[in-house]
């Protein structure tokens, strides 16, 4: 078998790199294929073409929001050329719902011409709260993304490159409207520049990090890298979202996945 495993992944605060890289790992490892990684985060990734062989495997991993796939995600994924390259989504949310994230992100592969043979679901922390999916993904849910990489290794040594069924709603949800606002600045702020690195917008001042452009898409980036903790989001609705996970959603869920 020839090719090449791609972790493919948009990652804000590190939850969806950490499960793209344990599956795909796992997979070129099985495979004894060469693995290479895609960091769609920074501004400059996104927004130009990526084309892959048919031979290649590419686990598409993604931060599920208000259950669908990042809005802004969806010109960079117009421009892929799957090329016959079979293709993995894995949506990591934050202990609450799926929904249709992982369904709409098959769909966006299937339609690059890329085939779905795996699908699954992961936990992570959740971004606007630390009390609900904490640390996670931990050892545990790694250990389940290496053993899923396992799974379509297995499936795929048999010669087996069929589409797998991916769950959710088609039409999806609709997506809720963006609000304005961004997280505030405290005088502790020591101008370190990792909340300006950090930015997947790249809205923050790199001289003035507490100045922020408009654009901010509350992936809580910068929040969750600033070791003094001097970023947060005071705004009324991103404070009633916090306490209704807080309420609901403590319980730990635990990983899915179609092969």
């Amino acid at each position: 078998m020839n090719g090449t495993v791609y972790a493919l992944y948009f990652s804000p605060t590190h939850t969806s790199r950490a499960v793209s890289r344990r599956a795909a790992q796992s997979l070129a490892e099985a495979l004894n294929l060469p693995f290479e990684e895609i960091d769609l985060t920074p501004p400059a990734a996104r927004g130009k073409a990526y084309p892959f062989a048919a031979a290649d495997i590419v686990v598409f991993s993604f931060p599920v929001y208000g259950g669908r796939i990042p809005a802004l995600l969806e010109d960079t994924l117009s421009l892929i050329e799957g090329n016959g390259a079979a293709a993995v989504p894995v949506a990591v949310y934050g202990n609450r719902a799926v929904e249709d994230a992982l369904a709409e992100a098959a769909d966006w592969l299937e339609a690059r011409q890329m085939t779905v043979i795996a699908a699954g679901s992961f936990i992570g922390e959740h971004s606007y709260t630390a009390k609900v999916g904490h640390a996670r993904p931990d050892e545990s849910d790694l250990s389940q993304a290496a053993a899923f990489g396992a799974a379509i290794a297995e499936k795929l040594g048999r010669g087996d490159r069929s589409p797998v069924a991916v769950p959710g709603n088609r039409p999806y949800k609709d997506r809720a409207p963006a609000s304005p606002g961004a997280p505030v600045t405290a005088d502790t702020c020591t101008k370190c520049g990792l909340c300006v690195t950090g930015c997947p917008m790249g809205v923050i001042d790199k001289d003035d990090p507490a100045k922020i452009a408009p654009g901010c898409i509350k992936c809580c980036a910068c929040v969750k890298v600033c070791p003094l903790g001097a970023k947060s989001f005071k705004d009324a609705r991103v404070t009633a979202i916090t306490k209704m996970l807080e309420l609901t959603c403590k319980k730990p869920k635990t990983p899915a996945w179609f092969v």
